[in-house]
C-alpha cells in the first residue's frame, strides 16, 4: 500500500481538529486560543487559522470577552438540533435513489448522510425521515449502474489523476471495432449516462477531446505528466451541441416532421437547446435542431416511427431508409403478412 504523504496526514489532523473544535463549541465548553493550542498540541497561530477557516466555512464564531471563550455568534445555534423541511427531506430521499443507481461508493455516502440526519437532527425531522423511509413516495426513473466494482479501479484512478492534475495512460478497447489502443489522456471530468460511467478528456492519440467508457478501459495508470484543464472548457456547455453525449461530426441542421397524432408529445418538453418547432395547419409540426453528429438523434427518431418523417439532411434520410430495408430483410415478408 502506498504510504500517505505528510501533507495528507497534516490535512487529516487539521480536519479532525476542526471537527473537535466544533463539538466543543456545540457542547458550550470553554475554548481559548491557549487552551485549544494546548489540547491539540499546536501553535496559537494554527488555532487562529482554524477559527478563520471555520468562519469562512459558514460557522459564525466570536470571542466573548466577558466569558473568556469562543462561542457561536447565535447563542441558540447548535449542530445537533437541525430540522429539515419537507422539500429538503424530499431532496435527501430522492438523492438516495440517485446514489443507489450511480454505484456503491455513492450509495454508501448517502447512507452515511442519512445516518447523520437520524443522529444530528431534531425529533420532528427524525420522525419524518423514519416515516418516509418506511413508505417512499418518490421514484426516480434513472438507469442503474450494474457491477460498479468492475470500473471502480478506473474511477478511482481518474479521480486521483484529476486531484493531482496528472495525465493517465490507458489501454482502451473500442466497443465498435473491438480494437485496442494505448492512449495518454488529460482527464477533464467524469459523467454518468444511461447506466454507465464515462471519462471526458483530451486524447493525445487523436489530438482532440474524446469520451471513453470506463468499462472499456482495460488498463490504467496515473503518470507524472502534469496538465491543466483549459479555462474555456465547461463540461455542461460541451455537451449542448450534441443530441445526448456524442459530438462526432460536422454541425448540421436536422428537420423532422411529426404527424398530428404525436405532435403534442414533442411539444410538451424541451428536447434540445437549439430546437425550433413550427406548427402546421393540419396539426403536424416541423421540428428543427442543430447538432454535431446525428447518430444519437437518429436513434431517438426511430422511437417515433411511423409518425415522423426525416426532411433534412438527405444523407440522414437515406441512411435510415437503408437501415429499415435491412430490418425488413431480418423479419422477412412472411413475418409481415402474419
Amino acid at each position: 500500500m502506498k504510504p500517505k504523504s505528510k501533507r495528507f496526514e497534516a490535512s487529516t489532523k487539521k480536519l479532525h481538529r476542526l471537527i473537535a473544535i466544533l463539538r466543543m463549541l456545540d457542547n458550550r465548553e470553554r475554548c481559548t486560543y491557549k487552551s485549544l493550542a494546548y489540547k491539540f498540541n499546536v501553535s496559537k497561530k494554527s488555532i487562529e487559522r482554524d477559527i478563520r477557516d471555520l468562519n469562512s466555512a459558514g460557522f459564525s464564531i466570536v470571542f466573548v470577552k466577558e466569558e473568556n471563550t469562543f462561542r457561536f455568534t447565535d447563542p441558540d445555534y447548535t449542530l445537533r438540533d437541525l430540522d429539515l423541511n419537507k422539500d429538503e427531506l424530499a431532496f435527501l430521499l430522492i438523492g438516495r435513489q440517485f446514489a443507489h443507481n450511480l454505484g456503491k461508493p455513492f450509495e454508501k455516502a448517502c447512507q452515511s448522510l442519512l445516518r447523520k440526519a437520524h443522529k444530528d437532527t431534531g425529533i420532528k425531522t427524525r420522525e419524518r425521515i423514519k416515516g418516509a423511509e418506511e413508505k417512499s413516495h418518490f421514484w426516480v426513473d434513472m438507469d442503474q449502474m450494474e457491477g460498479f466494482e468492475k470500473v471502480e479501479k478506473q474511477y478511482n484512478a481518474i479521480n486521483e489523476a484529476m486531484d493531482r492534475k496528472q495525465e493517465i495512460e490507458i489501454l482502451y478497447k473500442d466497443m465498435g471495432k473491438q480494437e485496442e489502443t494505448r492512449r495518454s489522456i488529460a482527464p477533464y471530468g467524469l459523467f454518468f449516462h444511461e447506466g454507465l460511467w464515462y471519462l471526458i478528456g483530451y486524447c493525445h492519440l487523436r489530438n482532440k477531446i474524446r469520451i471513453f467508457a470506463l468499462d472499456c478501459i482495460k488498463e490504467i495508470k496515473v503518470t507524472n505528466v502534469p496538465y491543466a484543464i483549459p479555462d474555456d472548457f465547461d463540461i455542461n456547455e460541451y455537451f449542448k451541441p450534441g443530441w445526448r453525449m456524442r459530438r462526432y461530426g460536422a454541425p448540421v441542421e436536422v428537420v423532422l416532421k411529426f404527424s398530428e397524432r404525436y405532435a403534442r408529445w414533442i411539444k410538451r418538453r424541451n428536447w434540445h437547446p437549439t430546437q425550433v418547432i413550427e406548427e402546421q395547419k393540419d396539426g403536424s409540426i416541423i421540428f428543427k435542431v442543430k447538432v454535431e453528429g446525428t447518430v444519437e438523434l437518429k436513434w431517438w427518431t426511430y422511437h417515433w416511427i411511423p409518425y415522423v418523417e426525416v426532411l433534412s439532411p438527405p444523407e440522414l434520410k437515406q441512411e435510415m431508409i437503408e437501415e429499415m430495408k435491412a430490418m425488413l430483410e431480418v423479419y422477412g415478408n412472411k413475418g409481415l403478412d402474419q
